[in-house]
C-alpha cells in the first residue's frame, strides 16, 4: 500500500536521544520520509526487508541490540525507542507472539520459519488468521541480524522451544513448519511435544516434503560431490532465491549473506536431522502431518505422491494443493494459506471435503498405525525405488551414452581421414545435431505419454541396431560415406528418445527424498563423459580403428538393453513436462519476444552461433592437418576440462551481481582472443591453449547467460524461456556448420598456400600450407 503517516502538523518530534537515534535510521533506510514518533514503520513505507536493514544499522548505535521481531512488536519510533532503553536487556525467548494477546484462543500455531528465515516471516499469516486464533513464531537463534547469537544445534533449539511452548501456550495447538529447516525443526517438536503428553491438532508443512542423504556412506560422499553443493557461492543461492520470489536486492551485501549462509546451513542440518530418521526406528505421531503445495513450486513436485512419506511419521497424511503458487506463499498468499491452517484439519476429523477459491485439499492417506507405510500412488505391489536400483540402470545407461560418444565423435574423423574432405566433415556435424533437435518437441510428448522403461528400450534398440548396421557395413567392406549419413540421422532420433526417456525415468528409480543426489550423478556421469570421451577415442582410432570402436559401441548398448530388460521399474512418478510442448514454446516466445532486452539478447547468440560453431567443429581438422589422432584426443581432452573448469568457475563465482549483460559481451570477448590464439601457430601447445580458453569462456558465458534468465525471469517460466532461447539460439548452429566451417575453409585455403595471395601478410604471421586457411 502507498505509504501513510499522520497529517504534518499532528506529528511529534523525537525527544529523547534514542528516539533521536532510532529516527535517524528509518530516515536513511526510508530514503527521507517525513513522519513523527508515533508513526507506524510499516504504514510510511517500511516492509520486512527494509525492517532488516534499520536493525542491521541499530546495532552498530544502540548500547542495548534490538531484533527485527521487536521492530514488528513496537513498530514506531516512541516503542522501538522505550524498548531499547529497557525492555532490551534480559535473556531472549525463542517464541515471539505475532498476534494481539488473547486470554484464551480456540487454537494456537507456533511456526518455524525456512532456512535463513526470520520469525516475523510469519507476521502475513498471523496478520490473517481470524480474531480467535493465535500465533507464535519461533526466532532460531543466528538467525536475526540485529543480535549477535550462536547458532545452535537443531535439536537443542527444539528442546528449548518445547519448554516454552509447556509454559506460554495453553488450549488447542498447532504447528507449521516451512521449507527445509522450518519442517525439520517442526518434526522435531512434534516429537517432543507428544513424548511429553501434549496433544496436537495437526502438523502443517509447507513448501516442501523429507529429504535426505543416501544411508550408504560412499553414496552419500559421492552424491556430494556431484552436486558441488560446497562449493556453489552466496551468489549462486541468491540468484536461486530470487528465481524463487525472494529477492534480496535491497539488503546490504553483509545482511544478505548473513541471511544466505543462515540457509546453507540450516539445509544440512534439516538433511542430516531427516537422514536420521529414515535410518531409525521412529514414533508415529498422534496428529495428522498435513503437506501444503503450491502448484507452480519446484520444491513440491510430485506432491501428488509424495505426501504419503510423511507415513515414516505419521499414520495419517494429506496434501493442499493452492493454485499458481510459487515456494514463498507464506508470504504472497497469506490469507488463502490463514484459511488452509485453520479448516484442514477439522475438514479430516469430520471426513467433509475442505477448499477455497483458490485451494483444495488435494488427497488424503490413512494407514494403520502398526502397518508399513503404502507403496507409491498407482502401486498395489511391486519393487519400490532405492538408490541401488538407479544406480544399476544409470551404469548401463552411461556405458551406452559412452559408446554412442565414442562413435559420434569417431565418425566424422573417420569420413575426414577418408575423403580429406571438410564440406562432409561439416555435414556430418549438422546430421548429428539437427535431427535430434527437430524431433526433441514430439519425443518430450511421447515420453511424457508413455512408459519410460519401453521408451527407454526403444531407443536403444534403435541405437543398437544403427550401430550394428554400421558395423557390419564397416566389417564387411562394404561401408560407404553415403552410407553414413542416415544412419547418422536415425542415430541422432534414437539418442533423443533415449536420453529423454531416461532422464524422466530417474525420479521413478530412486526415492524421492534422493532426488537432488541422483540427478547430481547422472550430471557428473555426463561430464565425465564429455571429458574422457575425446581422448580415448582418438586413441582408440589410432589403435583398433572406427571398426573397433563400432564393436565397443554395439556391446555396451547390448549390456544397457540386458539391465533395462532385467530391472523392473516402479510405478512411481516420473518427471514429465507441466505443458504441452506448443503451449510452452508460444508462452515461452511471447514472454522473451515482447521484452526488448531478451529479443536482443536472442539475436546476439543466434548471430554468435553462425560464426563461432564452426571453430569449435574445426578444431580437430585443424590438429590433423599436422598433427595425429591421439593429438587430436588430447587437444579435446583440454577442451574439455575447459568446460569442467568453468562450470566450476561459475559454481563458485555464481556470476555478477549486476550488468550481467555486459558480462557476457566481456566473456565473448576474451572467448575471441582464444579463437585467435588457436589458430596462430601449427603447434599443439598453441592449439591447446587455445581450445582450452575457448570451451572455458564459452561455458562462462553460457553461465551468465543463464543467470540473466534465472533472475529476470520468475522461476515457473525458466523451462519455456530456456527451451525457446535454445532452440533460437541452436537454429543458427546448422549454418555455421554446414556453410561457414566448409566454404570458409575453401577460401581461405587458396589464399594461404605458400603462394598464395596472404602468404606474405598473414601467412607471415600464422603460417602457410595446409591447415592454414
Amino acid at each position: 500500500p502507498a505509504p501513510s503517516a499522520a497529517p504534518a502538523g499532528t506529528r511529534t518530534r523525537p525527544e529523547t536521544d534514542t528516539e533521536r537515534l532510532v529516527s535517524a535510521v528509518w530516515a536513511e533506510v526510508l530514503d527521507g520520509a517525513d513522519f513523527g514518533v508515533d508513526d507506524d514503520f510499516f504504514d510510511v513505507g517500511g516492509h520486512s526487508l527494509l525492517a532488516i536493514k534499520v536493525v542491521a544499522r541499530l546495532r552498530r548505535r544502540l548500547p542495548s541490540p534490538v531484533a527485527v521481531v521487536d521492530l514488528f512488536k513496537h513498530p514506531t519510533v516512541r516503542e522501538l525507542a522505550a524498548f531499547a532503553d529497557g525492555g532490551a536487556a534480559g535473556p531472549r525467548g525463542l517464541l515471539h507472539e505475532l498476534t494481539p494477546r488473547r486470554a484464551r484462543a480456540e487454537l494456537t500455531y507456533v511456526c518455524v520459519p525456512y532456512g535463513g528465515g526470520a520469525a516475523v516471516a510469519y507476521q502475513p499469516l498471523a496478520d490473517a488468521l481470524p480474531a480467535t486464533h493465535a500465533l507464535w513464531a519461533v526466532a532460531i537463534p543466528g538467525h536475526d541480524v540485529g543480535l549477535e547469537e550462536d547458532r545452535l544445534p537443531l535439536e537443542e533449539v527444539a528442546d528449548r522451544c518445547v519448554r516454552e511452548i509447556l509454559e506460554k501456550v495453553r488450549g488447542p495447538l498447532a504447528l507449521y513448519g516451512h521449507c527445509g529447516v522450518g519442517s525439520a525443526l517442526t518434526v522435531a517438536i512434534a516429537r517432543r511435544l507428544e513424548a511429553a503428553g501434549r496433544r496436537l491438532e495437526a502438523v502443517y508443512i509447507g513448501a516442501i516434503f523429507p529429504f535426505a542423504r543416501p544411508g550408504n556412506r560412499v553414496l552419500a560422499a559421492l552424491s556430494r560431490v556431484a552436486r558441488r553443493e560446497y562449493l556453489r557461492s552466496d551468489r549462486s543461492y541468491a540468484n536461486w532465491l530470487t528465481s524463487m520470489g525472494l529477492d534480496m536486492s535491497e539488503l546490504d551485501p553483509g545482511q544478505a549473506r548473513h541471511i544466505i549462509r543462515n540457509m546453507r546451513e540450516d539445509t544440512e542440518a534439516a538433511e542430516e536431522y531427516f537422514t536420521g530418521l529414515f535410518e531409525s526406528a521412529v514414533e508415529p505421531l498422534r496428529a495428522p502431518v498435513i503437506s501444503v503445495a503450491g502448484e507452480r513450486d519446484p520444491a513440491t513436485e510430485y506432491f501428488e505422491e509424495r505426501y504419503r512419506e510423511w507415513h515414516f511419521l505419521s499414520p495419517t497424511a494429506a496434501v493442499v494443493e493452492l493454485d499458481e503458487a510459487g515456494h514463498f506463499f507464506l508470504k504472497y498468499r497469506a490469507q488463502e494459506l490463514a484459511e488452509i491452517v485453520t479448516r484442514t484439519h477439522l475438514a479430516l476429523e469430520t471426513g467433509e471435503p475442505a477448499s477455497g477459491p483458490n485451494w483444495r485439499l488435494h488427497d488424503t492417506s490413512r494407514l494403520n498405525p502398526s502397518a508399513r507405510p503404502a507403496p507409491a500412488r498407482g502401486s498395489l505391489a511391486g519393487p519400490q525405488p532405492s538408490m541401488r536400483r538407479f544406480l544399476v540402470v544409470a551404469g548401463g545407461q552411461l556405458l551406452s551414452i559412452m559408446g554412442s560418444a565414442l562413435t559420434e565423435f569417431a565418425i566424422p574423423i573417420w569420413i575426414y581421414l577418408t575423403t580429406g574432405s571438410l564440406a562432409q566433415f561439416a555435414l556430418l556435424a549438422v546430421l548429428g545435431l539437427v535431427p535430434g533437435m527437430v524431433v526433441a518437441p514430439l519425443a518430450g510428448a511421447i515420453v511424457d505419454r508413455s512408459d519410460r522403461r519401453t521408451v527407454m528400450l526403444g531407443g536403444d534398440f534403435a541405437a543398437l541396431g544403427t550401430q550394428l548396421l554400421l558395423g557390419v557395413l564397416l566389417w564387411t567392406g562394404n561401408l560407404q560415406t553415403w552410407h553414413v549419413y542416415p544412419l547418422l540421422a536415425l542415430l541422432s532420433v534414437a539418442l533423443t528418445f533415449q536420453r529423454l526417456a531416461y532422464s524422466s525415468a530417474v525420479p521413478q528409480l530412486v526415492p524421492k527424498r534422493h532426488l537432488g543426489h541422483a540427478n547430481g550423478i547422472v550430471q557428473m556421469a555426463g561430464g565425465m563423459t564429455q571429458l574422457i570421451v575425446p581422448l580415448a577415442a582418438a586413441g582408440l582410432m589410432a589403435v583398433v580403428g572406427l571398426g573397433g570402436i563400432l564393436v565397443l559401441d554395439v556391446v555396451s548398448y547390448v549390456f544397457a538393453i540386458a539391465v533395462t530388460l532385467l530391472v523392473r521399474f516402479p510405478r512411481a512418478m516420473a518427471w514429465r513436462r507441466k505443458e504441452p510442448v506448443m503451449t510452452e514454446l508460444v508462452a515461452g516466445f511471447r514472454y522473451s519476444w515482447g521484452e526488448l532486452g531478451f529479443r536482443r539478447m536472442l539475436l546476439f547468440f543466434a548471430v554468435l552461433n553462425v560464426f563461432l560453431s564452426p571453430l569449435f567443429l574445426m578444431i580437430s581438422p585443424l590438429v590433423l592437418s599436422f598433427a595425429g589422432l591421439q593429438d587430436v584426443g588430447r587437444i579435446s581432452f583440454l577442451s574439455g576440462l575447459g568446460v569442467l573448469l568453468g562450470g566450476l568457475a561459475m559454481t563458485v563465482w555464481g556470476g555478477p551481481g549486476h550488468d550481467r549483460m555486459r558480462a557476457v559481451l566481456w566473456c565473448t570477448l576474451a572467448l575471441a582472443a582464444f579463437c585467435l590464439v588457436t589458430g596462430l601457430r601449427p603447434d599443439l601447445v598453441t592449439v591447446g591453449v587455445g581450445a582450452f580458453g575457448m570451451s572455458l569462456w564459452v561455458t562462462l558465458l553460457n553461465g551468465v547467460y543463464a543467470t540473466i534468465v534465472q533472475v529476470k525471469v520468475p522461476q515457473r517460466f525458466h523451462g519455456r524461456v530456456f527451451a525457446l532461447n535454445t532452440l533460437i539460439a541452436w537454429s543458427t548452429l546448422p549454418l555455421g556448420f554446414g556453410l561457414v566451417a566448409p566454404y570458409g575453409a575453401a577460401v581461405f585455403d587458396p589464399l594461404l598456400a605458400p603462394d598464395g595471395p596472404l602468404a606474405s601478410t598473414v601467412g607471415a604471421l600464422i603460417g602457410t600450407g595446409a591447415g592454414r586457411g
